[in-house]
């Protein structure tokens, strides 16, 4: 037999673990490009035909998606190379040097990258077609239309062709230290690793430590890079866990001599298996944090979508009349609010000055607006930064130390008299191109004499029942919208982004945004729950796989010294436990405490959250429970057939027996 005809067989003997792989990587590919074909679809990312927080709200999930298929890819690759070691050691033993074992190496895995990424992209084009029909479904995307860019292609593939580049050089470099032996032994042996041992572990729970108590009392929502330091340390210290525990539960049964002798295999089994696993663990331990941690805030907000509109917007219906724009006659404005579903109950002005990067406003209008005592000193300026109390983090308007006032007499410059944190009136678009400054009826007066045509009114519109104004607010905004292309001479050249600008700020409109938004982030976050539940199950089943040839030995022998088909199964099951349960609860626990840590400062909430969490993490152990119970018949199953303490049928005449034997085992 040749060497290409050896080959040929080796490929034929293991083609459903290249098909598996094939079908892991493209199915990748098809999502990862499904994603970026959204995130840059022009129509998609338009804030006039979809709303920002709907398209905003991929940003998180496919960042994460980029994260989970380089880790993916990357240890799918590592998995198949280790099933092919043995097939290597017989080939080298029949005369093949290593560097052809480095050009079948180069050339099984660039066929397997090409055709990947080939029908990736393939079935990507179909699918990406399939998810936009989807998403339409569950939120508005107005005049959205389905679009394949140049770019979508290009990116792919420039992504994943680097991925596997270095995944492969990396394959090349490791078989320098390629040896017989070594290869063909690889199956039999255990894993040797630098990291283990009790101190590992101590380690690692300090550095958990260190992080949990990080997140809980030094978390600022505005600070990103060091909640992605303190993740970086806490899967650090989840892999240094994992690298110790082992010993750990050595150590702990040793304690005692009756409940060492009792449990002398599962202690044994369990070091080995947390031994060889940990980069597993860890990996299914960060997805399934991801999906508990995006999960959770995403509940939460959609289930809190009522009471942020309402924290946000101190009144129902705001808008403001400056510079001719908006000033709409009474009549007609009071024909719009005395006509709708609920009635009006207030309305309130009031006056500022618009300087465009400044709107002034008069210490007493606002103390007669919301009920305060501000006042502001002879040559002073108080600074107001629209926010609502104990979200004093989302400030990113400076506190200016001085203000020039501008006059025909000369400058004046007033100083600062402090901050003031409050949500006097609603965000209204027009109105945040600016610094708000608070100054006293003498500075406000000269202002106002000379900057009369900068004179402008904010109007607040209170009903009684603030979920039944969507009809008013559309009306009042497309009324808005006609006053000022017909009365008005447009500022931007475009009728949609004059609109926007000269648009209300309204509760309804927030209340339904964060709806739709929620929807959306739902059904992306449960899409994206689901790959990674399938990619933790097919990561489980490399691992499992990886030692099958092992496992097979040693219950081959334990067999020969009268074991019973009820003790393996328990052994079986021990191990395996540990392996499918163990990084759930880790990654469960961590989202958990990182939710609630930033929804203690962003939502100033942390029960609601928690809760959340919970039930998605529930849910998602529900999920491994189910997956758990039908891998470890199948694979007991299949363990008892091979030791021949169970027969497999291989007619219908045996099916009762056969189910008879398999019901004994289950019990």
């Amino acid at each position: 037999m040749t060497f290409r005809r050896m080959a040929f067989q080796i490929f034929k003997a293991n083609l459903r673990r290249y098909l598996l792989f094939f079908l892991c990587s493209s199915f990748t590919i098809m999502v990862f490009f499904a994603f970026h074909s959204l995130y840059t679809n022009p129509d998609f990312n338009d804030p006039y035909q979809v709303n920002g927080m709907v398209s905003g709200n991929l940003y998180a999930p496919f960042l994460v998606m980029r994260v989970f298929a380089v880790l993916f890819i990357g240890y799918a690759q590592m998995a198949f190379l280790k099933f092919r070691k043995s097939d290597f050691g017989l080939l080298m033993i029949l005369g093949m040097t290593s560097h052809n074992i480095r050009k079948i190496i180069l050339l099984e895995n660039s066929m397997i990258a090409l055709a990947s990424i080939l029908t990736g992209l393939g079935a990507g084009s179909v699918f990406s077609g399939l998810f936009f029909l989807f998403i339409s479904l569950f939120v508005n995307i107005g005049d959205s239309s389905f679009s394949l860019t140049l770019e979508s292609y290009l990116y792919t593939i420039k992504f994943f062709g680097i991925i596997y580049i270095a995944v492969i050089g990396i394959q090349l470099l490791l078989t320098l230290r390629y040896n017989i032996v070594r290869l063909l032994k690889e199956s039999r042996t255990a894993e040797r690793s630098l990291l283990h041992g009790k101190i590992t572990g101590i380690i690692g729970v300090v550095l958990l430590a260190i992080s949990v108590y990080e997140m809980i009392t030094h978390y600022s929502p505005d600070n990103t890079r060091m909640m992605l330091i303190n993740l970086g340390v806490s899967m650090v210290g989840i892999y240094l866990l994992l690298s110790g525990l082992g010993d750990w539960m050595k150590f702990i049964f040793s304690r005692s001599t009756k409940a060492y002798h009792k449990h002398l295999m599962l202690s044994s089994d369990l070091n080995y298996t947390l031994g060889r696993s940990k980069i597993v663990l860890s990996l299914i331990t960060f997805l399934v944090f991801i999906t508990v941690f995006l999960s959770g805030i995403i509940f939460y907000i959609t289930w809190d979508a009522e009471n942020i509109p309402v924290k946000n917007n101190p009144y129902d219906i705001a808008y403001a009349e400056v510079f001719g724009k908006n000033s709409l006659p009474s009549e007609i404005l009071s024909e719009i609010t005395d006509h709708g579903a609920t009635p009006l109950i207030s309305h309130q002005r009031l006056e500022y000055i618009d300087l465009f990067y400044f709107k002034i406003f008069l210490d007493q209008n606002i103390n007669t607006l919301i009920g305060s005592d501000y006042h502001v000193e002879k040559d002073h300026f108080l600074n107001l930064a629209l926010g609502a109390q104990g979200e004093e983090w989302k400030n990113q308007r400076p506190e200016m130390p001085t203000f020039e006032m501008k006059l025909s007499s000369g400058n004046h410059t007033l100083y600062s008299q402090g901050l003031i944190f409050k949500m006097v009136f609603n965000p209204v678009p027009n109105l945040m191109n600016g610094l708000h400054v608070i100054v006293n009826e003498d500075d406000y007066v000269a202002l106002k004499v000379e900057n009369m045509d900068a004179i402008g009114n904010l109007q607040l519109l209170n009903f009684k029942d603030w979920k039944k104004t969507a009809d008013i607010d559309t009306k009042l905004n497309a009324v808005l919208a006609k006053y000022n292309k017909d009365n008005t001479k447009s500022w931007y050249g475009n009728e949609r982004h004059e609109a926007l600008v000269f648009s209300t700020k309204s509760r309804i409109s927030e209340y339904l945004q964060l709806q739709e938004s929620g929807r959306f982030g739902i059904f992306v976050i449960t899409f994206v729950g689901l790959i990674f539940f399938g990619a933790s199950c097919i990561v489980l089943h490399f691992s499992i796989q990886t030692d099958l040839e092992r496992e097979k030995i040693k219950f081959g022998k334990l067999n020969k010294i009268g074991i019973t088909s009820k003790d393996v199964a328990q052994m079986i099951g021990g191990p395996l436990k540990v392996l499918f349960f163990l990084p759930y609860v880790l990654g469960i626990v961590l989202a958990t405490v990182y939710v609630v840590s930033s929804s203690r400062f962003e939502m100033s909430v942390a029960l609601a959250p928690f809760w959340f969490c919970l039930l998605v993490g529930g849910g998602y152990l529900l999920f491994q429970v189910l997956f758990y119970d039908l891998y470890t018949k199948v694979y007991t199953r299949k363990m008892l057939a091979h030791i021949e303490l169970l027969d497999v049928p291989t007619t219908n005449n045996r099916s009762c027996e056969f189910n008879s034997n398999y019901d004994n085992i289950n019990k």
